[in-house]
């Protein structure tokens, strides 16, 4: 199967969105495709599933494995050291902060790890750059006015209670990408408008009183 993406609006500045809404003309060249997500897998979970691919090490052992990764890993970055893991690629950590001068010297002002930084090992990089992705766009983050949706979603609690992600989209006519539908839903959580229930794939939606 294809890797399937989304088409999004790269970063434009407030003034130019504006003038874009004005002359109801999108640029080429503000586009950019954007990867439609489909899940997150657990690789340990991931071999313990029969629709999965096979694993010559058991559920625990490789899971213990990967508790031994994350404590070299861990160990070794503490130091400042890079972490090379075999075929995956290159771990090292990311620093943030300013320099200041104090008695003719400079200094770290509020230094802290601000994250990692990954190189994928190269011949992992060359069997992924050989991925397929389907060209016909999944859709479209910016094809309609978010207000005018957010009271389409409205609309469907005249005809049931809760509502969920899937049946938004089912609504909408599968136009809107995953991402685009959560953040409308949880925009109207934000305003008051909606109560969220339940957590990952049970979570619904209901009108707040």
């Amino acid at each position: 199967m294809a890797i399937q993406f989304s088409i999004a609006k790269r970063g434009l500045l407030p003034h130019e969105k504006e003038q874009q809404e004005v002359n109801g003309q999108t640029n080429l060249k503000d586009l950019r495709p954007q990867l439609e997500c489909r899940e997150t897998v657990d690789v340990v979970e991931f071999q313990s599933s029969n629709m999965r691919l096979p694993s010559i090490m058991p559920k625990g052992e490789l899971l213990a494995a990967m508790s031994t990764v994350q404590h070299v890993l861990l160990h070794e970055l503490a130091k400042g050291n890079a972490v090379s893991l075999p075929g995956i690629g290159t771990f090292r950590l990311n620093l943030k902060g300013d320099i200041e001068v104090k008695n003719g010297n400079f200094h770290g002002k509020d230094v802290r790890v601000g994250g990692l930084n990954f190189r994928p090992d190269r011949e992992l990089m060359k069997e992924i750059s050989a991925f397929e992705v389907d060209q016909v766009p999944f859709g479209n983050e910016f094809q309609a006015d978010s207000s005018s949706l957010a009271e389409r979603i409205l609309g469907l609690f005249s005809q049931q209670n809760t509502i969920t992600h899937k049946d938004v989209s089912v609504a909408l006519g599968q136009t809107l990408t995953r991402s685009r539908i959560t953040s409308l839903l949880e925009h109207l959580v934000e305003e008051g408008r909606l109560i969220r229930e339940g957590k990952g794939a049970q979570t619904r939606y209901r009108l707040k009183n």
